[in-house]
C-alpha cells in the first residue's frame, strides 16, 4: 500500500454548508461576565454569539444548522487548494493499481456520548451516507469493510480519487441528535460545551452560548455594547455600514460558495449553447463585483476554485468578449430571474440586468421571499435563478453541483462533455490524469455553460479583542481556530493540529 496524496496533516479545514445557506446570514449570543465584559474565569470561558436573520419560517432550524456545523466533522477536511487534511481519519493510503483505499482512524477519537470510534462503528455510517453524498460517483465504490477496530477498507471497481475528498462528509450517530466527534458538544437548542474528550485537546472556550436576533445590525450594536463576544456571520457588504470599533476585530475571508446565475433546464431560452456562451461573455465580470457587491469577493474565472492545485495557469476561463456579447442585440432575449429578498441579491441582481441590458438582453427580475425561492427550486420551475452555490475548496464539490447524476435536487442544464470531463477527474489514476480532467471541465464549461458564475462571495466574522483569535493559514475562516481562541490574556497553549 502507498500513501496516494502523501500530505501532511498541518492544513486547512473547509466546511460543507447545505446549497442554500446562501438565503440566510446568520448570529446569535452567549453569557459572561458583564461589569467587566470578560469570563468569570480562564477555566470557565463562554463566548456569547449574536445570529441575525435566520429565517422567520424556521429559525430554530438554522440554529441547529449552525450549532451542528461547529460540533461535527469529517473523516477528512479540506485545505485550500483541495487536498484531503488528516482530521478523524489519522492516515489513508492507496493500493498500486488504485483498486482499494485504506483509511487508519485515530486511536484516541471518541463520540460525544464517550464511545469509542472505531472501524464497526463508522464503516454502516458511511454506507449509509455516502451514496446519498456521492451521487452517481458512488457507483465506483463496490465494498466498505471494517479491518480490526481501527481501519476502513473501500474495495473499488475503479480508481475512484473523489472518494477521499467525499469524506469530508460529516459523521454521527444515527440515534441522537447530534451525537459526533467535534470539539463542541451540543447542549440545548442554542448552547454547545466543550469536549473534554477531544482527540486533539479540549478547547480554551468551555461553552458556546448562541441567540438569535431579527437583523445584523441589531446584533452588531449588542456587541458594542459588550453584550456578545461575536457575529457569527455578517455579509462583507453589510459590513461596510456597520459602526467601527477598536473593541472588535473583523476576520473576513472569501468563502467557497460562487454567486451565480444558474439556467433553468428546461428553460427554452437557454437550450441553445451559442446563446449561453454569449450571455457569458457579456459579462464584465470586474465591474459586476464592483457596482453590485462593493468589491466584496474574487472575479469567478470559471467553475474551478481559483486557488486549486490542479488548476493550472493557462486553463481556459471565462472573460468580458464584446464582439461575441454583440451578437445578442439580434436576438431580443426575455427571462425572468428569481431573486431572494435580500439587499445583496437585488443590487447584484441591478447591475446584472444593467449589464445585460446594454446588448438589448430584458432580465426581469422577480423578488421572492425564503420559502418561495425554496419551492421554486424543488420544483425546477424557473427560467433562471441569482444564488450562490457551493463550488469548492475540492473538485467533489464540483462534481456534485454540475455532474447531472449529483445528488443536488437543482440539475443544470445536461451537458455530456461537462460529465465527461467530470468522469475524467473521478477516474484519474494520476495526478496528470487529474489535471487533464480539470483542463476539460474548465474548457466544456466555457463552451457548454449552464450557468454564468460571476464571483466567489467574501463573509466576515467580527470578535471582541476581550478575546484572541489565532489566525489561520491561507486566509482561511477564523472558525478553522475556534478550539485555540482564549479570552485575551491567558498564555495557555494549545496543539495546533
Amino acid at each position: 500500500m502507498v500513501d496516494r496524496h502523501g500530505l501532511p496533516a498541518a492544513r486547512r479545514t473547509a466546511s460543507a454548508l447545505a446549497v442554500l445557506c446562501w438565503l440566510v446570514l446568520l448570529t446569535g449570543t452567549a453569557h459572561c461576565n458583564r461589569s467587566t465584559g470578560q469570563s468569570s474565569s480562564s477555566d470557565d470561558a463562554s463566548l456569547r454569539v449574536g445570529i441575525g436573520e435566520l429565517p422567520q419560517q424556521a429559525p430554530q432550524a438554522g440554529l441547529r444548522q449552525v450549532l451542528g456545523n461547529l460540533s461535527r466533522e469529517g473523516l477528512v477536511n479540506l485545505t485550500e487548494d483541495g487536498h484531503p487534511r488528516a482530521w478523524v481519519a489519522e492516515t489513508w493510503a492507496t493500493a498500486p493499481d488504485g483498486l482499494s483505499l485504506t483509511v487508519r482512524l485515530r486511536p484516541t477519537a471518541i463520540f460525544h456520548d464517550g464511545s469509542p470510534v472505531t472501524a464497526a462503528v463508522i464503516a454502516p455510517m458511511l454506507r449509509e451516507s455516502l451514496p446519498k453524498a456521492m451521487g452517481a460517483a458512488f457507483d465506483d465504490v463496490d465494498q466498505i469493510l471494517a479491518v480490526g477496530d481501527s481501519q476502513i477498507r473501500f474495495v473499488l471497481r475503479r480508481p475512484a480519487p473523489l472518494l477521499i475528498e467525499a469524506l469530508e462528509t460529516t459523521i454521527q450517530k444515527s440515534h441522537g441528535d447530534g451525537v459526533g466527534t467535534g470539539a463542541f458538544v451540543p447542549a440545548g437548542a442554542s448552547e454547545l460545551k466543550a469536549n473534554a474528550s477531544y482527540y486533539l485537546g479540549r478547547p480554551t472556550i468551555s461553552r458556546i452560548l448562541v441567540t438569535s436576533y431579527p437583523s445584523v445590525r441589531a446584533a452588531w450594536a449588542e456587541l458594542l455594547r459588550g453584550n456578545l463576544d461575536m457575529l457569527f456571520e455578517v455579509n462583507a457588504d453589510a459590513l461596510d455600514s456597520l459602526q467601527s470599533s477598536s473593541d472588535v476585530a473583523v476576520f473576513s475571508f472569501i468563502r467557497h460558495y460562487q454567486y451565480l446565475l444558474m439556467f433553468g433546464s428546461h428553460a427554452p431560452v437557454f437550450q441553445s449553447a451559442e446563446v449561453r456562451r454569449e450571455l457569458n461573455s457579456a459579462i464584465d465580470r470586474n465591474a459586476l463585483l464592483r457596482d453590485g457587491l462593493n468589491g466584496h469577493g474574487v472575479v469567478s474565472s470559471g467553475p474551478v476554485p481559483p486557488r486549486h492545485w490542479a488548476l493550472g495557469s493557462d486553463a481556459p476561463h471565462f472573460g468580458f468578449d464584446a464582439k461575441l456579447a454583440a451578437n445578442l442585440q439580434a436576438r431580443h432575449l426575455q427571462f425572468t430571474c428569481l431573486v431572494s429578498a435580500d439587499s445583496v441579491y437585488e443590487r447584484l441582481a441591478l447591475a446584472l440586468k444593467r449589464q445585460l441590458a446594454a446588448v438589448s438582453v430584458d432580465m426581469h427580475i422577480q423578488e421572492l421571499q425564503a420559502d418561495e425561492l425554496i419551492q421554486a427550486m424543488a420544483r425546477n420551475d424557473f427560467e433562471a435563478i441569482l444564488m450562490d452555490s457551493i463550488s469548492g475548496p475540492s473538485l467533489f464539490r464540483s462534481y456534485q453541483r454540475w455532474h447531472s447524476g449529483g445528488p443536488f435536487a437543482i440539475k443544470p442544464i445536461a451537458s455530456l462533455r461537462i460529465d465527461d470531463s467530470l468522469d475524467r477527474i473521478r477516474h484519474a489514476a494520476s495526478d496528470d490524469e487529474y489535471r487533464g480532467g480539470v483542463n476539460a471541465f474548465q474548457q466544456a464549461f466555457v463552451d457548454d455553460p449552464p450557468a454564468i458564475l460571476l464571483a466567489w462571495s467574501e463573509r466576515a466574522r467580527a470578535v471582541s479583542r476581550r478575546f484572541d483569535v489565532p489566525m489561520p493559514e491561507d486566509g482561511r475562516d477564523a472558525l478553522a481556530t475556534l478550539r485555540l481562541w482564549r479570552p485575551a490574556g491567558d498564555k495557555r497553549v494549545a496543539s495546533r493540529n
